[in-house]
């Protein structure tokens, strides 16, 4: 029987590099061992969580090719895998802990933890909680609750030390004197993080948690409530930071983007899981492309560095570049009629009909688009019914001397022309320059931007074949205008 892991945002916010990476590395452990990878959303946040992030979240993972075994819109024996609807299975536990001695209820005031607290820093201390409920007897208790005084739960951390063999990190080891006694329920009974992770991981069956180096000192508190309750913790590895270039943790204000803003700008989903796959691990020193099929044969999470990784958003985009390279040009169609037909650049009925003139055309724009949105940079002017001259192209070309009556000849040739295909295209217009006794070039440039609006595109020939004649002729005869005013 294979691992069983488990990823779990909170739907507060977008799903962002960090996060992704997480999601990725759990999933391929998964994966490589034949395991299972559960999806679980903590939303006991009600005020912060939304419909929004979770849809979010979940659409930017099956973008990824993330799926999971169990989780929403899946489901699964060991459901439900919303937080919110766990509520009921954390009371019998904590009463448990209650019970046993592993927990205590503490009546200490907010406004006196305060106070402490803020008397320790004089009394050269490091502030933690001093234990002062710990020892209440039975008729202390009784009076405080005759007060009607509010209490909290916490856990009795015991003597001793908390120590194990994290994936990642190694031997790990804390001295328990170091933790608080943790609450574990709040005095509206709401039940805290830690004991509400350890409890969910336990009724789940998780056998391995892969997180952020950021909850490494949740750990031994979580390994502590494990053994609290009768069971012992899952493997734990901790996954270093990811960094922004300039070496600070990654964040909103350094550089952290949400995976699905990637989506929106063009980035392909294998070049950022490529680029995540990256971020602490590596196969060999060689090897810098892998595809999802080969990091889930290839991954160990042995092999994840100790050292935190920087995300490169340049490397990102080069890298993003080469996979569009990579993608056949059927494939690389198939990604961009979504994003047309949602520009408006092209009908829904009209990628169908026109799906092998599409591909052309795709084929022609070759290995220029950095990212899927470059496509409307290089051949927007192909869908375009009326072709937009950029401002510059219009003062530095076709306003100079000449054009006009280039452009007009030119039209002459296209009218006569015994066909439009890329061959005598070429023959027509290098004879047509060789007649006027003008360099290709000074031909090529004016047609150029009468066709397409733009100083650059695709081959010139094969841009008219796809353009068809009479759009051709149409543009010409507006440039002309242009050229004459």
């Amino acid at each position: 029987m294979g691992p069983r892991v488990r990823f779990a945002p909170s739907p507060t916010g977008f799903l962002h590099i960090g996060g992704a990476r997480t999601a990725l590395y759990n999933w391929l452990l998964a994966r490589h061992e034949d395991g299972t990878f559960i999806l679980r959303i903590e939303d006991t946040d009600r005020a912060r969580s939304t419909g929004e992030y979770l849809d979010a979240i979940v659409e930017d993972l099956r973008w990824l090719g993330l799926d999971w075994d169990e989780g929403p819109e899946v489901g699964g024996s060991a459901g439900p895998y919303f937080q919110s609807e766990r509520t009921e299975t954390y009371a019998p536990r904590i009463e448990s802990l209650l019970d046993a001695g592993f927990a205590y209820r503490c009546y200490c005031s907010p406004e006196d933890l305060e106070e402490r607290r803020s008397r320790a820093p004089s009394e050269g201390k490091e502030w933690r909680y001093d234990g002062r409920c710990r020892s209440l007897s039975e008729s202390e208790r009784e009076k405080l609750e005759s007060e009607g005084r509010p209490s909290v739960i916490r856990f009795r951390v015991p003597d001793g030390s908390t120590a194990f063999d994290d994936m990642i990190l190694g031997p790990v080891e804390v001295e328990n004197a170091e933790l608080d006694d943790l609450v574990i329920a709040r005095s509206d009974g709401t039940p805290t993080y830690n004991f509400v992770v350890v409890v969910d991981d336990l009724e789940m069956g998780i056998t391995h948690v892969v997180r952020g180096s950021d909850h490494l000192s949740n750990t031994p508190k979580q390994i502590l409530i494990f053994r609290a309750l009768g069971h012992e913790p899952p493997a734990y590895g901790h996954l270093p930071l990811v960094l922004a270039p300039d070496r600070q943790v990654l964040s909103k204000r350094r550089g952290a983007v949400a995976i699905g803003e990637y989506r929106r700008r063009g980035y392909v989903p294998e070049a950022l899981v490529n680029a995540m796959a990256l971020l602490g691990w590596s196969y060999d020193d060689s090897q810098e492309f892998f595809t999802l099929e080969e990091l889930v044969r290839l991954f160990d999470v042995s092999k994840v560095s100790r050292k935190a990784a920087a995300f490169d958003d340049d490397k990102l985009a080069w890298m993003n570049a080469q996979w569009i390279r990579r993608l056949s040009v059927r494939e690389r169609t198939e990604r961009l009629i979504p994003r047309l037909t949602a520009s408006g650049l092209l009908r829904e009925d009209a990628a169908a009909a026109r799906r092998d003139w599409l591909e052309s055309v795709v084929e022609a724009v070759g290995d220029r688009l950095k990212t899927l949105d470059d496509f409307e940079k290089y051949a927007g002017f192909f869908l375009a019914e009326d072709v937009e001259y950029a401002n510059i192209a219009v003062s530095e070309v076709l306003a100079k001397p000449g054009v006009e009556e280039i452009l007009a000849g030119l039209c002459g040739v296209f009218e006569d022309a015994p066909g439009f295909d890329v061959e005598t295209l070429e023959v027509l217009v290098r004879e047509y320059a060789e007649a006027a006794g003008v360099k290709l070039g000074k031909i090529v440039q004016p047609l150029r931007v009468a066709v397409t609006g733009d100083r650059v595109s695709p081959g010139i020939f094969e841009t008219l074949s796809l353009l068809g004649r009479d759009t051709v002729l149409d543009r010409i005869e507006r440039a002309r205008h242009l050229a004459h005013e």
